[in-house]
């Protein structure tokens, strides 16, 4: 793919050393720019790290990505700031991940939207530990994305309201030059092009609106439903996994509580305390449990072995056991764990909540 203007400009900005944020919507070729960018800049001899919001999206990247938590050491965002920099510089279990940012001269960032503004400032503090003088320790700082798409998801226990980190003056500072990508590289249909920009943007046309209900049809084959949240997700799953033939092995999760004031905690968790599954049944992965098995990957029960399930997941043509792991609460103020469940990181996939599809979705 030959790269068009604005790309050529982008490339031309980040090969001189300027801070960069690629915006557009879907199919506008910023993941292939990134990749360009990535590959010109390690010509340079340049240490250049991608990173990605989520483990999906560093599929996109051949393997040379990581998620954004998991290259600073942010884990769930359980620290404050000054925490995390202290732990840093002084842990040795955040040895690696000192010696990742003080040799890292250019930090990439794909699907920039999904990360909050609290992670974002805490990710520019964790970064200023290579040069404290320096917004980003004085690293190159590039990073793409959609802020048509939905916001970040809340944490409320962490004290994160979900703010775009657009509106960090952080952001605003370190990112003054900003290229939006707008020719749609992806596909030629004019009138789709159209109609995706006016959805996305919320203007709708009367004409937009004919033409999606010109294509109403039913649906035959395997199809997702979406809901708005994770409550009605678990109802529709649970209906249709007892429409399939087949036996229900049941999972009952292993839960520990320091204090009662935190069992909340756990009922709020995308993890279920009980578990159905059957074999053919579609599921998602809830944790990252090694470079390809990332949190959001789609897959199908094709078997147990003993009380194991065994699942299939064709992105990365893997088929594997899923073992039981450790979903934690930690709370900053007692800074300490104060639940844990044990419990396998696989959620039924008959419906997901819509935010999931745009981390299943990658530009």
């Amino acid at each position: 793919m030959v790269l068009n203007e604005k790309q050529k400009i982008a490339l031309k900005m980040a090969i001189d050393g300027h801070n960069l944020a690629v915006l557009g919507s879907p199919g506008t070729g910023k993941t292939f720019l990134l990749n360009r960018i990535f590959e010109e800049l390690k010509r340079k001899g340049k240490n250049v790290q991608i990173t990605c919001s989520t483990g999906i999206s560093c599929s996109n990247f051949s393997g040379q990505a990581q998620t954004v938590h998991r290259w600073a050491g942010l884990q769930d965002g359980r620290y404050t700031a000054s925490e995390l920099q202290n732990l840093i510089k002084t842990s040795p279990e955040f040895e690696l991940t000192l010696r990742r940012i003080e040799a890292t001269d250019v930090l990439i960032i794909d699907e920039i939207s999904m990360l909050s503004k609290n992670i974002f400032e805490q990710l520019a503090s964790v970064c200023s530990v290579k040069n404290s003088s320096q917004l980003f320790g004085g690293m190159q700082l590039i990073v793409s994305g959609d802020f048509f798409q939905l916001p970040p998801v809340q944490n409320n226990l962490y004290n994160d309201n979900g703010e775009f980190c657009f509106k960090s003056k952080v952001f605003q500072t370190v990112l003054k030059h900003k290229i939006i990508l707008e020719e749609v590289v992806r596909q030629q249909d004019i009138d789709f092009i159209r109609i995706i920009r006016e959805v996305s943007t919320g203007d709708v046309n009367e004409q937009t609106n004919e033409y999606m209900k010109r294509l109403e049809r039913p649906i035959t084959g395997v199809s997702i439903k979406l809901f708005s949240n994770n409550y009605l997700v678990d109802l529709y799953n649970r209906k249709q996994l007892l429409k399939e033939h087949g036996n229900v092995m049941t999972y009952k999760s292993k839960d520990e509580v320091i204090d009662a004031r935190y069992r909340g905690n756990l009922s709020r968790m995308n993890v279920q305390s009980t578990l159905w599954l059957k074999e053919s049944a579609p599921v998602i992965l809830l944790r990252n449990l090694s470079n390809t098995l990332v949190n959001g990957l789609q897959g199908k029960v094709v078997s147990f072995d003993g009380e194991t399930p065994v699942v299939h997941f064709p992105a990365i043509n893997v088929t594997t056991k899923i073992d039981p792991v450790n979903f934690t609460v930690f709370s900053p103020a007692e800074n300490r764990i104060v639940a844990t469940r044990h419990q396998i990181p696989l959620k039924l996939a008959y419906a997901v909540t819509i935010h999931k599809p745009q981390q299943i979705e990658c530009n």
